[in-house]
């Protein structure tokens, strides 16, 4: 008898351990179904928020990926990701882009971040192995952009003359690095090559630099992608295979 109520304790307090770590929580554990790929600000305008892409396994088609986010480290609230396309293997991209609040005259503001995946009845959480992913930007920044498995990431470009300029971000992961641009005019039947210079390191986040890039054409067929190379890996970011133009 005293083994039955022994083992009924236990099998309730196994319950209530379980549904404590399936609850929603910025400090959830991680799990590798979902990864963020990476996030950034909004393009124009002083509102700060995040949008991003997340990649998930396609473990079943009815899936829901939701964005936990706070801009003080207090208030949390969800907003849902959406679809995008399919990535490699079994993996999929989805995007979201939070609520944007404005920051007060000539302030700033960090919006903070972890990614809940919930299919066939399980939750996985990606939260940055516990210290959330974070978007910083605010009067007169240009805006942190945050990794996950990602490596960099594309800015801003424009036309001047005869060149396209632009600005990356990429995830310090050491040195030496190389930074490099690859474009083409002819849709890709022929390529050029030309190299990033580094500019920044965040002080916010002394992972994240900030690069600048020169092409040396402003052809209207122009297309390109980035290329970073550290440790012995390339990371590219090529638009989701949209690849990039002016």
């Amino acid at each position: 008898m005293k083994q039955k109520k022994f083992f009924a304790l236990t099998l309730v307090f196994s319950l209530l351990i379980g549904i404590l770590f399936m609850a929603p929580s910025a400090n959830a554990v991680s799990n590798r179904p979902v990864k963020l790929i990476y996030a950034k600000p909004p393009k124009n305008g002083l509102a700060v928020g995040a949008i991003g892409y997340v990649e998930v396994e396609n473990i079943a088609y009815e899936k829901n990926v939701t964005i936990h986010y706070s801009f003080d480290g207090v208030k949390w609230e969800d907003c849902k990701a959406e679809y995008y396309k399919p990535t490699w293997g079994n993996y999929e991209a989805w995007k979201f882009e939070t609520p944007t609040k404005v920051p007060s005259y000539r302030g700033s503001i960090t919006v903070q971040f972890a990614i809940k995946y919930e299919v066939n009845g399980q939750t996985y959480w990606d939260n940055n192995n516990g210290q959330n992913y974070s978007i910083h930007a605010g009067y007169a920044d240009s805006g942190r952009f945050d990794f996950g498995v990602g490596g960099i990431a594309n800015r801003t470009s424009y036309r001047s003359d005869d060149f396209v300029s632009g600005w990356l971000q990429l995830k310090d992961l050491g040195d030496p690095k190389e930074v490099k641009v690859i474009y083409t005019t002819d849709n890709w039947e022929t390529t050029n090559e030309v190299d990033a210079k580094y500019y920044t390191t965040f002080s916010q986040k002394n992972y994240v630099q900030e690069w600048s890039y020169k092409i040396p054409t402003n052809a209207c067929n122009l297309q390109y992608k980035l290329s970073y190379t550290v440790n012995g890996i390339t990371y590219i970011d090529d638009n989701f295979g949209n690849y990039y133009t002016a």
